[in-house]
């Protein structure tokens, strides 16, 4: 998502103190980090895709009940929002915007920029997804027994990673912001 600080702050560096044209090498290896990234989460992304559509067959596969369907749709109704929102939301951050640091900070705000709204999107995908689970749980009377406090501990335990997930890329986010304002100024 964001460049790790010691190869930007060696970059920045290097175009700070520059007096004549600087080498691009280090600038492009920092992107082509960048895409090399995008490319690992579009992976993870494809291969979880892969895992609900197995997961689904081996729900179906011998007829499927009502709480079965309902999960079905919800499943795939979250995943379907889900990748329209990174794909939308990722538009125009594969490329470069030219061979200059200038670039290169325009691209890495728009990257920023998009990246706030991803965790902004997941916190509000966590709420939807956990409300309609302890929804179905409740519809279906699994709310109590064995099967609640199994998902119950799931949900909460999902918040926590989540959570701590958020916190850490806002920061991550916040420092990368800072030193692009320091390299801007």
């Amino acid at each position: 998502m964001s460049t790790p600080a010691p190869e930007w702050e060696e970059v920045a560096a290097a175009w700070r103190t520059a007096e004549e044209p600087v080498d691009l090498a280090p600038l492009r290896r920092v992107l082509a980090a960048q895409r090399r990234r995008l490319v690992a989460v579009v992976m993870i992304e494809s291969a979880l895709v892969l895992a609900f559509a197995w997961l689904s067959w081996l729900v179906a596969h011998d007829g499927v009940e009502a709480w079965e369907a309902t999960w079905l749709a919800t499943l795939w109704g979250f995943t379907i929002v889900t990748i329209a929102f990174a794909w939308w939301n990722r538009r125009g951050t594969w490329r470069s915007f030219g061979a200059s640091v200038e670039g290169y900070v325009h691209l890495a705000r728009l990257r920023a920029r998009r990246a706030r709204r991803a965790l902004a999107f997941a916190c509000g995908l966590l709420v939807a997804e956990v409300v309609a689970v302890v929804a179905q749980l409740v519809w279906f009377g699994h709310a109590s027994g064995p099967e609640g406090l199994v998902v119950g501990s799931l949900l909460v335990a999902a918040i926590a990673v989540v959570a701590g997930w958020c916190w850490l890329a806002a920061r991550r986010l916040r420092d990368e912001l800072a030193l692009l304002d320091e390299l801007s100024r």
